[in-house]
């Protein structure tokens, strides 16, 4: 057996999560970041145990046939594990990963191949960028992979093209003014992260400085600053000196323009502060709610429950071919945006609850209220237990689930179909273009 400091050829077979390449070793896993299925790569192994062990790719022996250039010298960030790969190839990825979910569950249903967008870069409305300072420079980017150390990013291109002008605006702010970046070690410094925000359809632009401190130094100059950059309704300053990974504070400020800006999807108006939870890839979410909405077969007299409801984005979709739709959710905040959203849209067919779903749906369920059709969105982990026996209970004659992970999709369809329930479509959709994660809609029919 190679010792520590020997390079040993491996065969790539498949990708983790997070999209690394795992090899077999001697009966070990080895992950090795970088590489593609059925690559044949020269390493250099670390960290060795006695299930799996890591590698560094010394280099590919044998390429992946699809494999080309990155679109983004950042490749460390590790927020694009596929961008190694051609797009055509990652929607393959995609649609595998649901299938093998399925098939581990015994679910045999046929899975569509994963819907795509036509140019996958730029999608992003939303970027999050971590703050700090190194020798008197503001580092302004990503987490790299698997750590808390940032990498300074210059432009990404997969967010909006207007994060890299806000991004160098408040960079040489941070220089003129020798404005200190967050010190996580020592809970000390001022600007902690910038968030931005795009309305796509609208042009409108949210620029939102979270500190450390109770004042944001500099103001005037950097509002002056932001202001040039077109587009920009609203700078936000908000406050968070808690010790937490949370991004956000509660306290906090307009310095210019509106608390909040919209956006248009699918005819429909959406408020968004910078609180609001709205989908990140606004193109794919009408490709995901659209395919949601054709799998509800709305004829006009169902009322329709839509679990896990958020601002409201696919009740809305819902609400203008539906009767009536109920939409439950756990956020206070996010409720208050549906009810603004319903009353903006003048959708006045839909009723809001908060609360958790799991105590929510079979307490409307005992009030008598029931669904002709269910929509859940539930987060990664899925649905809780109590929350899928109501839906049996309540006997609609179709779900629609859409999710955000595989496995605990697989997992809550095995439920639904053995409590009588038969899965009729199954449609990949790639919010998240270069990464690993997909989302799926999912029809089921009562048998």
């Amino acid at each position: 057996m190679p010792h520590h400091g020997q390079p040993i050829t491996l065969s790539i077979d498949t990708l983790t999560e997070k999209g690394d390449g795992i090899a077999n070793w001697h009966d070990r896993k080895v992950f090795i970041p970088g590489t593609l299925p059925g690559e044949q790569v020269e390493v250099m192994l670390h960290g060795i145990k006695p299930k799996y062990a890591q590698a560094d790719l010394i280099r590919i022996i044998q390429p992946h046939p699809q494999r080309i250039e990155p679109h983004c010298s950042y490749t460390e960030c590790g927020g694009c594990q596929l961008a190694y790969l051609a797009y055509s190839e990652q929607l393959k990825i995609k649609q595998q990963q649901v299938v093998d979910a399925l098939q581990s569950k015994g679910i045999m249903s046929s899975v569509e191949l994963c819907l795509g967008m036509s140019q996958p870069l730029a999608f992003r409305n939303k970027a999050v960028y971590s703050v700090r300072t190194e020798n008197g420079e503001p580092i302004i980017g990503f987490y790299r992979k698997n750590s808390h150390q940032v990498v300074d990013i210059a432009a990404c291109p997969v967010q909006h093209e207007q994060t890299t002008a806000i991004i160098a605006a408040i960079r040489k702010w941070m220089k003129a003014f020798n404005i200190a970046g967050y010190d996580e070690g020592n809970h000390t410094g001022c600007v902690r992260y910038v968030m931005i925000r795009h309305g796509f359809k609208t042009g409108s632009c949210m620029v939102v400085l979270v500190t450390l401190t109770d004042e944001l130094p500099k103001e005037a100059e950097l509002l002056t600053a932001l202001v040039e950059i077109n587009g920009i309704d609203s700078v936000i300053h908000n406050v968070n000196s808690e010790p937490v990974n949370r991004i956000l504070g509660i306290q906090q400020r307009v310095c210019y323009g509106r608390e909040t800006i919209e956006d248009e999807l699918h005819g429909l108006t959406f408020s968004i502060s910078a609180h609001s939870f709205y989908q990140v890839n606004p193109q794919q979410t009408d490709q995901l709610y659209a395919t949601a909405l054709h799998f509800a077969e709305l004829r006009g007299n169902e009322t329709v429950f839509d679990i896990y409801c958020g601002i409201g984005t696919i009740s809305l979709y819902l609400a203008q071919q539906a009767q009536k739709v109920v939409g439950i959710e756990i956020v206070p905040q996010a409720i208050d945006d549906a009810r603004a959203n319903a009353q903006r849209n003048q959708l006045a067919n839909t009723e809001f609850y908060v609360g958790k779903a799991e105590e929510v749906v079979p307490a409307l369920y005992t009030q008598g209220m029931r669904a002709d059709v269910v929509v859940v969105d539930p987060p990664r982990k899925g649905c809780e237990l109590s929350v899928l026996n109501t839906m049996l209970a309540m006997s609609p004659q179709r779900i629609v689930y859409v999710s955000c992970e595989p496995a605990s999709l697989a997992r809550d369809l095995a439920v639904l179909q053995k409590g009588g329930y038969n899965i009729t479509k199954v449609q990949p959709v790639d919010m998240f273009p270069h990464s690993m994660h997909v989302e799926t809609v999912v029809q089921l029919i009562k048998k």
